[in-house]
């Protein structure tokens, strides 16, 4: 007996790509979206304040994208809300600028969104010159908010799915509030995908779909200052809005000896500006406190499952500690 054949809904796909400073990678990511079979497509690039000409070159080459200006740098979560605020579609895809894909792109990953009934959906990422990566790891956070990859055992799919591309609903975004403004860059989808987990979404790393992403397409590849200034910010303001408050007790304290261990290294490797970001992330944190909780009252107020729930989908062990294990570099991701 042949196979069901599941045709999915075809509904307008609003494409959100944040830009700054990316217009080496526009023409191959906006060609790639040109060429897709899927007939119901639009683009909407947010400009992040850019100064190498991406406008010019988008507005002469691509007229048919939708841009979107903003005049200041919003950085990856508030450029997207930005974009889905402009943009007409009820399904959204975020796509980096540093990507290219396959002309069935959209239309697969579309088609496997509706097959496995799931809230987010997200292709494996491949190196950008066309190579695939391998495909049986799964991105996990450790108890203190730290990702990590992990070999995956059946159906484990993992914390949450690279912010590189996702597709889901607006409906999805909505009931989940999205991405918090407030994470500049760094772990912003981290801390979406910990409230799908409170709200019960479900969600599908699709391995039969593939984007080409060359990373750090917008930002340096070096140890640097800012993203561990971001990373150092975000990471606290993630657990205190999504943990319980009785799990809040243990896991603040740990989490800031974590850090102090840090600053101790890095004081001893004579880069006492890496060191000052983790004082600059408290600081940023006890300063905008209560708008944190604010924040944190609403999600608890909607969460549907308890810590034990959510810990079970982490992993269990030192992240950091794992990174050092496998000799890697340590770059603040």
């Amino acid at each position: 007996m042949p196979n069901k054949i599941v045709k999915s809904p075809r509904p307008l796909i609003s494409v959100i790509v944040v830009n700054h400073n990316g217009k080496k990678w526009l023409k191959r990511c906006l060609d790639s979206l040109f060429t897709q079979d899927y007939p119901k497509i639009e683009i909407v690039l947010v400009d992040n304040s850019s100064i190498d000409g991406s406008v010019d070159f988008v507005e002469r080459h691509y007229p048919w994208v939708k841009i979107v200006k903003s005049d200041i740098n919003l950085g990856f979560a508030a450029g997207n809300n930005l974009g889905i605020g402009a943009a007409r579609g009820d399904y959204i895809l975020l796509l980096n600028n540093d990507t290219w894909f396959l002309p069935n792109f959209v239309s697969k990953l579309l088609d496997d969104y509706f097959i496995h009934k799931v809230d987010v959906i997200g292709p494996v990422e491949g190196y950008y010159d066309g190579y695939q990566r391998l495909t049986n790891t799964v991105t996990k956070i450790d108890f203190f908010g730290h990702p990590t990859m992990v070999y995956s055992t059946g159906s484990d799919q993992g914390f949450y799915l690279s912010g590189v591309c996702l597709l889901f609903s607006r409906k999805t975004y909505q009931q989940t509030f999205g991405l918090d403004n407030d994470f500049f860059m760094y772990v912003e989808e981290v801390d979406w995908f910990w409230r799908l987990h409170l709200l019960k979404k479900t969600f599908y790393l699709d391995r039969s779909v593939i984007v080409y992403h060359a990373g750090m397409g917008s930002s340096s590849a070096k140890i640097n200052r800012h993203r561990f200034l971001w990373r150092n910010e975000n990471t606290l303001q993630m657990l205190l809005k999504n943990y319980s408050v009785a799990n809040l007790f243990w896991v603040v304290p740990v989490y800031l000896l974590q850090n102090v261990a840090e600053i101790i290294v890095f004081l001893m490797m004579l880069r006492p500006d890496i060191a000052l970001t983790y004082f600059q992330g408290w600081v940023f944190n006890i300063k905008n406190l209560h708008r944190i909780l604010v924040k944190r009252r609403k999600i608890q107020s909607k969460r549907l499952v308890g810590d034990t729930y959510i810990i079970k989908k982490m992993y269990h062990g030192f992240g950091k500690l794992k990174h050092l294990k496998n000799r890697s570099v340590i770059n603040g991701a």
